[in-house]
């Protein structure tokens, strides 16, 4: 069993109502295993809206008959042995694969389960906390739910709220309402000496308290701890307000709304074992819960890359959730992308933006952009039926087509860039180069642009385009493929993985490339001790090893599926399944020591199972075509 969300500081698994974004660990800064509300963010999905201290928010248990506190940092030694046994987890899920997320572990004979979850249409996270025992014998229990918050500017009976900005508030507590403390959490805990309420512009602790009766069969009534952000004080108030008046019914409400959702996307469900439906519910929740109110697809989970739309991952994104069926959602992330936008100075688009600013954000040169903006647009287009997003958008189709159609050097290729892997330029003392993926990717595009063009009466563009893409497609077949197997660039007879999708989701290779293009893949890109395919050949992580990765593995299961292989094609799914967290989080790749990079980011990984699935079924052509 995997539990190595938290393992990196960067890695998070999400909770969302696409208003307000909450992250969960299973460790904490130094390792220790602990069930952890990390942090959450309001307005925007990004770093600069976190609303609690670096600290977060966790539990504490005092069981009357035991010796041992439920204690994840061993701040609590009133009694001798009492740092001992640190606390296991013992399972994390998303509930049926929707997005509430349950913890459950135990120290010593104490059992704490977790659900943490947003109701829709508001701006409140609320954490249930629930106590067993593991030897089914019934006791009473004190329960300490801590939070730390940058400050404390007021209290209104036990409502604790917090202001970070002229724009941001936030307000806590819980249910049944009892009596905070601030400062040193192990006075709280011990009964020493502490404040009721303290007025404080500096980082502090709050600690609440609450006693249950425990059950010999069974958990503990729940209480609650409720966090509600908003734009004023009296926005946060007015929320948490609502949500204690309807608490009762919050958690059903809100499961209710995730399984009306799925619907939508339930249905290869019957032709899955329950593994895989677990999976593909999971993916479709978070695809969704990596979508803010105003439809812009956001990294969820992964710290380095919080509060960037990167056009790439947006258009994976949306892509995915239009082959899943949902549509609606689709279309907006796809409006929010193209409303980003900015031009480079050459006339491409900047391939990541702040979602804040709007600011381009970009330590590459890639050239892709055009081309996977044109096979946006199409697949919801042609998915969506809808002719209106065809006309809102045709400038964006003209200007792409065209740049695609001026921006190819004397090769036929389109100019030298990074390719898809951000890995190639004089930023890292690696030269440019033509990559077949850049190439590939724009003549799949402008042929969709061609048929988009048609659809509202551009016959002469249309023509155009066909003659350009046919060109392009020449030039990578002189340049970039060497004894029928596809290579990674003009420059080089080296690989990359990427071009495995040109044989399956953007089907424009022969079938005769295929297998050669298979079998030296498998010979130079599968890891030989892990198993998994690696990104491309030379290529070293920041770890400084080789080291396969979710997307290209799924890449490659696809292609050995349209080998008629698939048998082998479910080795390497499986490889991929074998490595997720065991809530079902998918990771970019594990580094050495099994430390996952890049838990949460639907549009590499999750995406990858909801279209893995799509091709293992037969289903990904039929919706397309």
């Amino acid at each position: 069993m995997h539990y190595f969300i938290g393992e990196s500081p960067n890695n998070h698994a999400p909770i969302s109502n696409g208003r307000i974004l909450t992250w969960l660990k299973q460790y904490d800064e130094e390792f220790i295993p602990v069930d952890l509300l990390s942090q959450i963010f309001f307005p925007d999905f990004d770093l600069m809206s976190a609303l609690l201290h670096d600290k977060g928010s966790y539990v504490f248990v005092k069981d009357e008959k035991e010796k041992i506190w439920y204690d994840p940092y061993g701040i609590v030694k009133q009694k001798l042995g009492q740092v001992g046994e640190i606390i296991s987890l013992d399972n994390t899920r998303y509930v049926d694969g929707l997005g509430i997320y349950e913890v459950t572990s135990h120290k010593g004979n104490t059992v704490v389960k977790t659900k943490t979850w947003s109701p829709w249409g508001s701006n409140v996270v609320i954490r249930s906390i629930q106590v067993s025992t593991l030897k089914g014998n019934a006791t009473n229990v004190e329960i300490f739910p801590v939070v730390n918050l940058k400050n404390i500017s007021e209290r209104i009976d036990n409502i604790f709220i917090s202001r970070i900005s002229c724009c941001q508030w936030l307000a806590v507590t819980t249910i049944p309402s009892i009596e905070g403390k601030t400062g040193d959490v192990g006075k709280a805990l011990t009964g020493g000496a502490s404040t009721v309420f303290e007025h404080s512009s500096l980082p502090i602790a709050l600690t609440f308290n609450v006693k249950k009766s425990v059950p010999d069969k069974g958990y503990s009534a729940p209480i609650y701890q409720l966090f509600a952000a908003g734009k004023t004080k009296e926005e946060a108030v007015s929320q948490l307000n609502c949500a204690m008046r309807n608490i009762d019914n919050l958690y059903e409400d809100t499961l209710s709304e995730w399984k009306k959702w799925h619907t939508i996307s339930d249905g290869p469900l019957a032709k899955l074992p329950p593994k895989l439906q677990y999976y593909w519910r999971t993916s479709n929740s978070l695809l969704r819960m990596s979508l803010q109110e105003d439809g812009s697809p956001i990294l969820i989970g992964f710290r380095p890359y919080q509060g960037n739309v990167w056009v790439r991952d947006g258009i994976w994104i949306v892509t995915t959730l239009a082959l899943a069926g949902h549509l609606e959602e689709a279309k907006k992330g796809l409006y929010r992308i193209i409303n980003f936008l900015k031009e480079r100075p050459d006339g491409n688009y900047y391939f990541a933006y702040n979602v804040t600013t709007g600011v381009p954000n970009e330590h590459a040169f890639e050239n892709d952009t055009t081309g996977l903006v044109l096979y946006g647009i199409w697949n919801i287009w042609h998915l969506t039926k809808e002719d209106k997003i065809v006309k809102d958008l045709w400038p964006i189709i003209e200007h792409s087509a065209n740049w695609i159609i001026d921006n190819r050097d004397e090769t036929g290729l389109i100019n030298k860039d990074a390719g898809i892997w951000e890995t190639f330029g004089p930023h890292l003392n690696e030269p440019f180069e033509n990559m077949t993926w850049t190439s590939g990717i724009s003549v799949y595009g402008i042929v969709k642009a061609s048929l988009m063009a048609r659809s509202i009466g551009h016959l002469v563009e249309a023509v155009n385009y066909e003659r350009v893409a046919v060109e392009i497609f020449m030039a990578i077949e002189k340049n970039n493929v060497k004894e029928s197997v596809v290579v990674r660039s003009k420059q080089t007879a080296l690989l990359d993985s990427s071009v495995l999708l040109f044989f399956t989701e953007f089907p424009i290779f022969p079938k005769q490339w295929l297998n050669p293009t298979l079998q030296e893949i498998d010979n130079r890109l599968r890891d030989p001790l892990l198993g998994g395919i690696w990104r491309h050949e030379s290529l070293t992580t920041e770890e400084g090893d080789m080291r396969p990765w979710t997307g290209p593995t799924f890449w490659m299961g696809e292609a050995l599926l349209t080998a008629s292989r698939p048998q082998l094609a479910w080795d390497y799914f499986n490889h991929n399944y074998r490595n997720s967290a065991f809530c079902g989080l998918l990771p970019e790749l594990m580094y050495s020591k099994d430390r996952a990079r890049g838990i949460a980011m639907p549009g590499y990984s999750q995406s990858g199972v909801i279209r893995s699935i799509l091709y293992a079924l037969g289903l990904f052509h039929k919706i397309k075509l």
